[in-house]
C-alpha cells in the first residue's frame, strides 16, 4: 500500500515537471479572471478552448485513473480553486495539476473559480466530464459519407439501412466510440476512433457493412450491421430541358422529340450557347457543332460559346445514360442570316446603263429615252438567293420583285429616279441602288382621226392632205380631230381659209366654220407636239350642185342611200343594182323610195346573203337628180355585209370546217387573217378590247341563217 501511495507522488510529480514549464507572468490588469490555457491530457476539450468560452464538454477514456488538469491563468496575480460534482473548493496553484481526482463513471462536473487581482471580479468555468465505464462497447456517433442512415444513429440501436446511387462505388464510414479506451473494426477491419475509416467497396445491390466493437475490459462486444443498397446505373438518356442562347426552339421543346428548328439568328450573333438538363444527373451530356466532334459539357449549365457559320448549323446534345449503353441525340439546325445586300448583275430594257455594273456600285446613268418610252423594265440579279429586292419610281412604293425578273416602272417626263432595294436575309442590312434617266418631251404631232361633218374624209394619219365636195346647200363645216391614245399632251388648232386659229380640244367637234361660195375653202388642223414640233392637216373643200352619193347603209336587206344634195327625182330599180361577190349572185332590186326635197333614197334588196358577204353596189349615172337639174355620176361601192360582231362570227364559222365548235384554232386563224383587225366595239381602232370580244367566242358555235 506505501509502495502504491509513493507512486502516485512520483507520477503526479512527473506530470507536473513534464507537462507544465515554468512561466512568470507580468501583472496584467487587476479584474482579469481570464484563463490562458486549460490542459486537456485527460480528454480533448469540445469546443475548442478560449478564454472567452466558460463551457466545455469532454470524454474520458475508462482506463485512466481519475480525471485531472491544470490552467493558466492571463494574470498571475489571480487566485485559482477548483470543485469536482458540487466538492469543496480547493485551492489550484498558478501551472499546477489537480493530480487525479475522484471521478464518478459517466457524467461529472468539473468547476475552475478564477478571482481576479483585487478580488472584485469571479469567473468560473465550467467542463462537463463524461468518464465511460470499463464494460462500455457503443458507439456515440456513427456516419457515412456521402449517404444518410436510416433511421438516425442511436448508441442502443444497432441495424440501419442506407442508399447510394450507382455512381457510389464505395464509401467510408466514420465511428465514434462512446469509451475512446474501447476499440471496433469494420469488416473485420481495425479502425480508428473518429477517423474515416477505408474505403468499403460496394456491390450493385444490396451490401452488408459490420461494425463490431469490444469494450475496454474487453467483457462486452457489440455489433453494428448497416444494409447499404446501391442503385443500378440508370438507362435514362433524356433531357428534361432545353434552351439556347438568342433564339427558340420550334417545336417547343419534348423529352421525346429529337429534332428541333431554332429560329433564325441575326449576321451579328456570331456564336451562341446552349443549356441542356438531364432528367437523370448521373446521365452524361456531351455537345457537338456541325460534326466537330462530341465534347461532355455540364448539365443544366450554359455550354462554353461556340462559333456559328453563316447559313445553316447543326447543334447535335447526346446523353449517354448511366449505364453508358442507352443514348439519344437532340438534332438542332440554327441559321445564321447573310448580311449580303448587294446584285451581282442589273439590267434595264429599253437601253444600257452609261456606267459598267460593279455590285459595290449603287448609283447609275443612262442616255435620255424618247417620250414614247413610258416605262423601263429593270432587271436586278441578288448576290445571295436568301436576299430580297424591291423596286421603286420617283419616291412611290417599293414593289416585290423576283431575282432576275424583269419588273416595269413607269417614267414621267424630265428626269426619273429608280431605286432597287436589296435587303439582306438579316433584314437590318440593306443595300440601295439608284439609277437616273431622263424622258424627253413628245415629238409626236399626228393625229389617230378626223372626221368633218357633214361629209367624209378617208382618214390615214400619215396623211396630211385632203379633199372633198359638199353641196351648196351647206353653209359651214365643223371637224373632230382625235390624238393617238399615247399621246395626250399635244395641242389642236383649227382654221379656215388662213383665218385666226382657234383651240379645239381631242374627240370634240371644233366651231362651225363657214364656208365661201364659188372658191375652194381651206381648212387647217394644227397639231403641236409637246416639244414644239407641228403637223398641219390640210382639207380641201369645194361646192357643188351635183348630187354626189356620201353614204350607204344597209340595215337588213334595207339600203339607205344618202347624196351630197336634196333630190328632185329618182329612176327606177334598173339604175340600182347588188351583186353578192362571195357567191356570184346578183340580188334583186325592188321598192325603191324616196322623198322630194331630201338627200335620202332607198330600196329593197333580196337574196342569198350572210354576215361576211362582199356585196358590190353599182349606181347608174342619172340615178338621182338634185333640186337644181344636175344628175349623178356612175358610182361603185364594196361594203361587207352585216355589223362588225356579225361579220366575225361568220368568218369564225367559216373556219370552224371540223363544225365542233369555236377553239384556240379558229381565233387565231381570223386573228391572222386581213379583216383579224377589224374594230368589234366601235371605238375607231383595234385594240385588246377588241381581241377580247373574240376570245369570248370559243366554245360557241355559229350557224348563220340563209337570208334571201
Amino acid at each position: 500500500m506505501r509502495i502504491s501511495k509513493l507512486l502516485m507522488v512520483i507520477f503526479t510529480a512527473m506530470m507536473f515537471i513534464v507537462i507544465f514549464s515554468w512561466h512568470t507572468h507580468a501583472a496584467g490588469n487587476e479584474t482579469d479572471t481570464d484563463l490562458t490555457s486549460i490542459h486537456q491530457g485527460a480528454g480533448a476539450l469540445s469546443p475548442a478552448f478560449s478564454p472567452s468560452v466558460s463551457e466545455y464538454w469532454v470524454k474520458m477514456r475508462s482506463s485512466e485513473q481519475g480525471f485531472y488538469t491544470a490552467a493558466v491563468p492571463a494574470n498571475s496575480g489571480v487566485t485559482m480553486a477548483y470543485s469536482m460534482n458540487g466538492s469543496a473548493w480547493i485551492n489550484l496553484p498558478e501551472n499546477t495539476s489537480t493530480g487525479y481526482i475522484a471521478t464518478n463513471r459517466g457524467d461529472n462536473k468539473f468547476q475552475i473559480r478564477v478571482t481576479s487581482a483585487d478580488s472584485s471580479t469571479i469567473k468560473t468555468y465550467l467542463i462537463h466530464v463524461y468518464f465511460p465505464a470499463t464494460n462500455d462497447a457503443d458507439l456515440s456517433d456513427l456516419r457515412i459519407n456521402g449517404a444518410a442512415l436510416t433511421p438516425p444513429f442511436q448508441p442502443s440501436t444497432t441495424s440501419y439501412t442506407a442508399s447510394v446511387p450507382y455512381a457510389t462505388s464505395s464509401l467510408s464510414l466514420t465511428g465514434v466510440l462512446d469509451d475512446p479506451a474501447a476499440s471496433f473494426s469494420i469488416n473485420g477491419s481495425a479502425a480508428t476512433d473518429g477517423t474515416a475509416s477505408a474505403p468499403v467497396p460496394l456491390n450493385v445491390g444490396s451490401n452488408t457493412i459490420t461494425v463490431q466493437t469490444t469494450s475496454n475490459d474487453k467483457t462486452v462486444n457489440k455489433t453494428y450491421t448497416i444494409t447499404v443498397m446501391r442503385a443500378a446505373p440508370g438507362t435514362n438518356s433524356e433531357l428534361s430541358a432545353l434552351t439556347v442562347s438568342g433564339s427558340t426552339l420550334s417545336p417547343p421543346f419534348q423529352p421525346y422529340l429529337m429534332g428541333y428548328v431554332l429560329a433564325d439568328v441575326s449576321y451579328a450573333t456570331q456564336e451562341m450557347t446552349v443549356t441542356p438538363t438531364a432528367a437523370d444527373t448521373a446521365a452524361t451530356v456531351q455537345l457537338q457543332i456541325n460534326d466537330g466532334g462530341f465534347t461532355t459539357i455540364s448539365s443544366g449549365l450554359p455550354s462554353q460559346p461556340f462559333a456559328l457559320n453563316v447559313g445553316s448549323n447543326r447543334i447535335q446534345i447526346k446523353v449517354i445514360a448511366e449505364d453508358g449503353t442507352k443514348t439519344n441525340i437532340y438534332n438542332m439546325t440554327v441559321k445564321r442570316q447573310n448580311n449580303d445586300a448587294w446584285l451581282n448583275k442589273l439590267d434595264v430594257a429599253p437601253g444600257t446603263l452609261n456606267e459598267a455594273f460593279a455590285s459595290e456600285k449603287l448609283a447609275y446613268t443612262m442616255a435620255d429615252v424618247p417620250y414614247s418610252t413610258s416605262s423601263l423594265a429593270v432587271t436586278p440579279a441578288l448576290s445571295d438567293v436568301n436576299a430580297s429586292v424591291y423596286v421603286r419610281a420617283n419616291g412611290g412604293s417599293y414593289i416585290p420583285v423576283a431575282s432576275g425578273s424583269p419588273s416595269t416602272l413607269p417614267l414621267t417626263m424630265g428626269s426619273n429616279t429608280l431605286e432597287i432595294k436589296v435587303l439582306a436575309e438579316d433584314p437590318s442590312v440593306e443595300k440601295i441602288y439608284t439609277l437616273t434617266v431622263t424622258r424627253l418631251k413628245s415629238n409626236d404631232a399626228s393625229l389617230s382621226s378626223l372626221t368633218v361633218s357633214p361629209g367624209h374624209l378617208d382618214f390615214s394619219s400619215q396623211v396630211t392632205d385632203y379633199s372633198m365636195t359638199v353641196s351648196q346647200s351647206v353653209p359651214s363645216l365643223t371637224v373632230k380631230p382625235v390624238l393617238p391614245d399615247g399621246n395626250p399632251t399635244a395641242t389642236i388648232q383649227v382654221r379656215i381659209n388662213s383665218g385666226s386659229y382657234v383651240p379645239v380640244q381631242s374627240g370634240m367637234d371644233s366651231p362651225a366654220l363657214p364656208l365661201i361660195s364659188g372658191t375652194q375653202n381651206v381648212i387647217e388642223v394644227l397639231v403641236t407636239a409637246q416639244d414644239g414640233t407641228t403637223r398641219v392637216y390640210t382639207i380641201r373643200v369645194s361646192q357643188a350642185g351635183t348630187p354626189v352619193l356620201t353614204k350607204l347603209v344597209m340595215d337588213g336587206m334595207k339600203v339607205r342611200l344618202t347624196f351630197s344634195e336634196p333630190l328632185r327625182s329618182v329612176a327606177d330599180a334598173s339604175y340600182f343594182s347588188v351583186t353578192n361577190m362571195s357567191r356570184n349572185t346578183a340580188l334583186s332590186v325592188t321598192d325603191v323610195v324616196y322623198t322630194p326635197g331630201a338627200a335620202e333614197a332607198g330600196f329593197t334588196a333580196s337574196g342569198p346573203l350572210q354576215p361576211g358577204d362582199d356585196l358590190e353596189f353599182r349606181v347608174q349615172a342619172g340615178a338621182v337628180r338634185s333640186l337644181s337639174g344636175e344628175t349623178n355620176a356612175a358610182v361603185s361601192l364594196k361594203v361587207v355585209y352585216g355589223d362588225p360582231i356579225q361579220q366575225m362570227q361568220r368568218r369564225l364559222a367559216d373556219f370552224d370546217t371540223d363544225h365542233d365548235g369555236i377553239g384556240i384554232r379558229e381565233v387565231l386563224a381570223y386573228l391572222n387573217s386581213p379583216y383579224g383587225h377589224n374594230d368589234l366595239n366601235g371605238d375607231g381602232q383595234f385594240t385588246r378590247e377588241d381581241v377580247a370580244i373574240v376570245l369570248k367566242q370559243i366554245g360557241a358555235k355559229f350557224v348563220s341563217p340563209q337570208q334571201s
